[in-house]
């Protein structure tokens, strides 16, 4: 079990190198994420079609393709195992915390959206009610304490559901890994049954892939 454990971080360590250098080295012409291009978020989504023509889309499918087999290629390489030692030993730290990382940043991400102020879970979920943005800051607070981490969950979903009041399931299901994933996880994680507390991660992923 360990051995699984110890080749899955080792590979994932090396497969989330080389997503930091692609990024490190793309300009801001080459960034195109939601929150930072124009967009109607009312708009019908785009026929399958316009995007099987894209020429972007395929160049982003390539790359993918290229690094991953990169980073195959290295792994099995002589400098692969050496590599792969050292960002276990580098990422050590964060591995054996990962749960109160993962809690800091999911509170650190409240603060920020109740900074921002007027917005359901994300800035392009705008609201008029300010009692959502207090509300989020709250959610923020009870990450910390396990105690209150399940309540904090309930919260999140609470505000998901409550944005499905002013827009369509369709533009919620780019929130559905803050709506469902990350609440499932706040859950999950403070559980004392060990059956149910092992599961908060896959949670993640589980809301990760639904995005």
């Amino acid at each position: 079990m360990f051995a699984l454990r110890h080749k899955f971080q080792s590979r994932y360590s090396l497969v989330i190198g080389l997503a930091a250098w692609l990024t490190i080295q793309a300009t801001s012409a080459q960034a195109h994420v939601k929150w930072f291009a124009s967009y109607i978020i009312g708009a019908p989504p785009a026929p399958v079609r316009l995007t099987l023509s894209n020429e972007w889309f395929w160049l982003g499918i390539g790359l993918v393709v290229v690094f991953f087999a990169v980073a195959r290629v290295f792994e099995r390489s002589r400098f692969g195992d050496p590599t792969l030692d050292l960002m276990d030993k580098m990422t050590a730290p964060l591995w054996n915390r990962l749960d109160d990382y993962l809690r800091a940043i999911i509170a650190a991400f409240f603060v920020a959206i109740f900074a921002v102020g007027g917005v359901y879970l994300t800035p392009d979920l705008k609201t008029p009610a300010e009692w959502v943005s207090w509300l989020e800051l709250v959610i923020a607070g009870l990450i910390f304490s396990r105690m209150t981490m399940p309540v904090a969950g309930l919260g999140i979903v609470a505000l998901w559901i409550l944005a499905l009041r002013d827009y369509d399931l369709f533009h919620l299901f780019d929130y559905l890994t803050l709506g469902l994933g990350v609440a499932a996880y706040l859950v999950l994680e403070p559980s004392k049954h060990q059956n149910w507390s092992v599961h908060r991660l896959e949670a993640l992923r589980w809301g990760r892939r639904s995005h």
